[in-house]
């Protein structure tokens, strides 16, 4: 029997609810069924992900990476280290999983399976932050260390509401960064309590309203600056900016951007895919239009692939 095409799986058999690895036969028979020799790779210790795809995708026509969005984080940064990188899969097992339900890949794992083997290839936008990347976040401020702070045991207990509760606990020890922020030549100065750079239409689990106009392949960021409010009009105002989707307050600013340069007196802390990112004073976003290709399922009036053209 000839095979067609090359898989290298790699997964992290703690993400989540660490339901993958009893469904890794299903995945593995799936993509043999369809006619693809598969290597597997369970991870062994946080990095590992970027480690063994860095060192061994060239030789695949597509990398199937299983786990949550840091681990998802983790292949983009690796596959971005490619000049041309091969195609990305994804079967989301972590607690969230924002950027795969951004791209309406199912959270079921056989499903998911299904949409490697029948799906397209669709190419996507990935953020440069300095010289590391992301696939939908990059974000500094409030609740933003939220994901890799909230021990694993309590998100695999309480799903998405660990989020929230961990969320509520570090409320009272917010505080503001000074900072200068540019979007594309225009300036934005002051204390900001949250800042977002996004390329996602769910982040932390919420899906952001139709009116931010947001793509994952039109080369912008949907950018979110939320300064700090001094008093409880302010606080209300900010709310109902967000609810409306209309800038009623200079607290607030929403935008899109392709270029972004962040600027601090002090070293300010990152969450890139939910992951801690580092702390800089300065540092520089860029949205690399449309730099990898991931399976996606297809569009409206656009046929599945066979398995010939799947990962071309």
């Amino acid at each position: 029997m000839g095979y067609l095409k090359n898989i290298l799986l790699v997964f992290n058999p703690h993400s989540g609810v660490r339901n993958f690895p009893g469904r890794l036969f299903d995945v593995v028979d799936k993509f043999t069924a369809s006619g693809f020799l598969v290597t597997v790779y369970p991870t062994q210790s946080p990095g590992e992900v970027n480690e063994i795809i860095a060192s061994y995708a060239v030789n695949y026509h597509c990398v199937v990476c299983s786990g949550g969005d840091g681990t998802i984080g983790e292949a983009v940064n690796a596959l971005l280290s490619f000049e041309k990188p091969p195609t990305l899969g994804i079967i989301p097992s972590g607690t969230v999983n924002d950027f795969a339900a951004s791209l309406g890949i199912p959270k079921d794992i056989r499903r998911a399976a299904n949409l490697i083997v029948n799906g397209v290839p669709n190419e996507f936008d990935i953020g440069r932050f300095g010289d590391k990347y992301f696939s939908y976040v990059a974000a500094f401020g409030m609740f933003t260390d939220v994901p890799y702070a909230t021990p694993q045991n309590i998100k695999n207990l309480l799903g998405k509401l660990a989020y929230f509760l961990e969320g509520v606990r570090r409320f009272v020890s917010a505080g503001p960064s000074h900072c200068v922020i540019t979007l594309d030549g225009e300036k934005f100065s002051g204390d900001y309590i949250l800042g977002i750079i996004g390329n996602a239409r769910f982040i932390a689990g919420i899906k952001l309203p139709k009116e931010m106009g947001a793509q994952m392949d039109d080369g912008l960021f949907e950018v979110i600056l939320i300064r700090q409010p001094k008093t409880l009009k302010d606080q209300q105002e900010i709310i109902s900016s967000l609810l409306t989707h209309e800038e009623k307050t200079d607290l607030l600013v929403m935008r899109k951007a392709k270029k972004i340069a962040f600027e601090s007196a002090e070293p300010v802390a990152w969450t890139l895919d939910g992951d801690f990112g580092g702390e800089y004073a300065e540092i520089k976003i860029e949205n690399l239009h449309r730099s990898l290709k991931i399976i996606t399922p297809p569009k409206e009036r656009q046929k599945p692939k066979t398995n010939k053209g799947l990962l071309e």
